[in-house]
């Protein structure tokens, strides 16, 4: 429940404070909030390991990495960015531990897999599925990935006072 919240409370204050286009500042020109410079290229890696390029935009085409900063830094309270500070030093710690910026892609991926499958007690999984769920999230929640590779119906729709049902597709609106 308490990841679900984390993920959610700042997706929902994102979803409802505006949309925005998916086109996210340069990579070069951002400046990281909430992450050190070190960590959020880390972010990024990890990111584009969830998410690489495939028919869709990797994630940090998407600006996933960019997000996550900014969420934390703008909406997390305090004690939720020191909690997640925390929880993220671990798995940093770990990844350092195994060189992960010197592996290739088939060995970050194993190494991720492998934590992913871990011990669900292990502070570091936790911290890593923290990461992966917002990835995710804010990846299916980028307006651009949205209408451009996901099934994309916009609300509301055109108004179309009086169609018949089986324009309807033959069942009435729920709403």
């Amino acid at each position: 429940m308490l990841t679900g919240s984390a993920v959610c409370s700042p997706l929902m204050s994102t979803i409802l404070s505006g949309c925005t286009t998916g086109q996210k500042e340069n990579q070069e020109s951002y400046q990281p909030q909430f992450f050190s410079k070190e960590q959020y290229k880390l972010v990024m890696s990890v990111v584009d390991i969830i998410l690489p390029k495939t028919d869709s935009p990797a994630g940090t085409e998407a600006g996933v990495h960019q997000t996550i900063d900014s969420i934390i830094a703008k909406v997390y309270k305090k004690e939720e960015k020191e909690q997640y500070a925390s929880s993220f030093a671990k798995l940093e710690n770990y990844l350092l531990e195994k060189n992960f910026e010197k592996l290739n892609v088939e060995e970050k991926t194993q190494l991720l897999q492998s934590l992913d499958e871990g011990n669900p007690a292990d502070p570091i999984r936790k911290a890593f599925k923290d990461l992966k769920q917002q990835s995710i999230a804010f990846f299916l929640s980028n307006e651009t990935i949205a209408e451009n590779y996901l099934n994309y119906l916009p609300v509301p729709g055109d108004y179309e006072p009086c169609i018949s049902l089986s324009e309807a597709g033959g069942k009435a609106w729920a709403i």
